[in-house]
């Protein structure tokens, strides 16, 4: 056993030893690893795949209060490394403050467990955090307060898509549907920068009828009609002067990829501007894409029916997603510091301009 308490009120024991490979594998590297052989961080201890689960009148299966964070895994050439996960793991506990969920847990545990978690799953290439009231519950505020955090590193391909029927819907570039009848982004409600499950229910339904109608995505409004975002990514425009744009921090979530994207976008040279656009503003703009933890920078060719710019991937997109992929394969110095290696514990990896 290994004693991995850091101080805080969460603190245990996680056990060193390897949960048993139980059924298929897919090839990873020289690690044979499936679903089935994957472990599963459950407040301090490391348990099968498949044991990692909830009753189904947990109150927040029923009542929607599962605060997350989802983390891209990425291998530089040193080895694989979390991309930002300080900044991850920073924004669960500011959405269990916005919903006043009582983390019993430090910052710096859950990065700790984080890493421990990747090193376990070899292969693997993302990570989501969820942090829940596991109870069986009878009034919307729990009896029992405590907050279960699990952590799961895995390969969403290998791992989830490739065991379901149908046909996984991936697009390299995106069509979008300007959803003008939900207003899925109010402060009044659940604000933007809560990733709370409940906050994603209400564009569940608008999404897949866009989904029936042809579209990828849909880019959701506020209540006054301004641009904000599509349920899991940011929205850029390249205006008409070549300036780049992007919803407030109050009107969108205050995306990791987004404020990577930013500062990249700055170093190259870009004016950017945070602040509030108008639908019409579609029509005008030169080139359009989103951004995501699992996506990077992401082309948009046309947007209700209708060609971006010349319909295809516009030209500061690319030079922004190429710059974005080279910061995280770990070829651009000045932000090597966003990929924590996994091999590192708590011993923040060297910032190269200091």
């Amino acid at each position: 056993m290994v004693d991995c308490c850091f101080g805080g009120t969460g603190c245990a024991v996680w056990s060193t030893e390897r949960v048993r490979p139980r059924g298929r594998g897919s090839r990873v590297g020289e690690v044979t690893l499936g679903a089935e052989d994957r472990v599963i961080w459950r407040d301090g201890e490391f348990i099968a795949w498949a044991d990692a689960t909830v009753h189904v009148l947990a109150q927040s299966l029923q009542r929607g209060s599962l605060a997350f964070d989802y983390m891209a895994v990425h291998r530089p050439s040193r080895g694989p490394a979390v991309f930002r996960v300080d900044d991850h793991i920073r924004r669960l506990f500011n959405t269990c403050g916005i919903m006043g969920l009582p983390i019993a847990y430090e910052v710096d545990e859950l990065i700790e467990a984080t890493l421990e978690t990747v090193r376990r799953n070899e292969g693997a290439r993302s990570v989501r955090i969820s942090a829940l009231f596991p109870s069986v519950e009878v009034e919307l505020v729990p009896q029992d307060p405590h907050i279960a955090v699990f952590i799961a590193a895995y390969d969403s391909r290998k791992d989830i898509i490739e065991g379901k029927p149908g046909k996984p819907h991936f697009a390299a570039e995106l069509s979008l549907k300007v959803e003008r009848v939900k207003r899925s982004r109010r402060h009044d409600l659940i604000p933007p920068q809560a990733k709370v499950a409940a906050s994603y229910t209400p564009s569940l339904p608008a999404k897949w009828q866009a989904r029936r109608e042809g579209f990828d995505d849909i880019i959701l409004l506020d209540e006054h009609d301004q641009l904000t975002e599509a349920p899991t990514s940011n929205l850029f425009l390249v205006t008409a002067d070549g300036t780049l744009a992007t919803p407030t921090g109050e009107q969108a979530l205050r995306g990791i990829t987004r404020d990577s994207v930013i500062q990249i976008a700055r170093e190259l040279g870009f004016a950017v501007e945070e602040r509030s656009i108008g639908v019409d503003e579609l029509d005008t703009a030169r080139e359009v894409f989103m951004t995501g933890t699992s996506v990077g920078v992401w082309p948009v060719i046309r947007i209700d029916g209708e060609p971006v710019g010349n319909g295809a991937v516009g030209t500061e997109t690319a030079r922004l997603k190429a710059r974005f992929d080279a910061v995280v394969a770990g070829d651009v110095p000045e932000f090597a510091h966003w990929l924590h290696p996994v091999s590192q514990s708590l011993e923040r990896p060297e910032n190269p301009d200091g």
